[in-house]
């Protein structure tokens, strides 16, 4: 991702092309509507989480918001950006696997007195 704030502005362009306020939009994809506010200022970078519920609310796909995940400088954390590259990918049933992974993962964080993962 960028440090442009692409996405910001993207997603903003496109919310007021549909005719949503940041409250609506915010509704729709069940997040709080600060959270749209600061995506689109660029003060947040989304989580897979927050942009599935987005782009599923405008029903869009993550090209058409700023995010080509395929031309991501590589100074930016590489571990986050194929992370979103391989879930971006996934079908169902490997988003599911993925989702079993880290369930495991969380469960040996526990064990071993770690933060929570997911």
């Amino acid at each position: 991702m960028t440090n442009d704030n692409t996405f910001g502005k993207k997603l903003k362009q496109i919310r007021k092309a549909r005719g949503l306020t940041q409250e609506q939009l915010a509704e729709l994809a069940g997040v709080h509507e600060k959270h749209i506010s600061k995506l689109e200022l660029g003060t947040y970078k989304p989580s897979f989480a927050t942009l599935s519920k987005v782009l599923s609310a405008l029903d869009l796909e993550v090209d058409k918001v700023g995010l080509n995940l395929k031309k991501v400088s590589a100074n930016d954390n590489p571990f986050y950006i194929k992370s979103m590259q391989i879930l971006n990918e996934a079908t169902d049933d490997e988003l599911e696997f993925y989702y079993g992974i880290l369930k495991q993962a969380q469960k040996g964080a526990e064990i071993f007195g770690n933060n929570k993962l997911i």
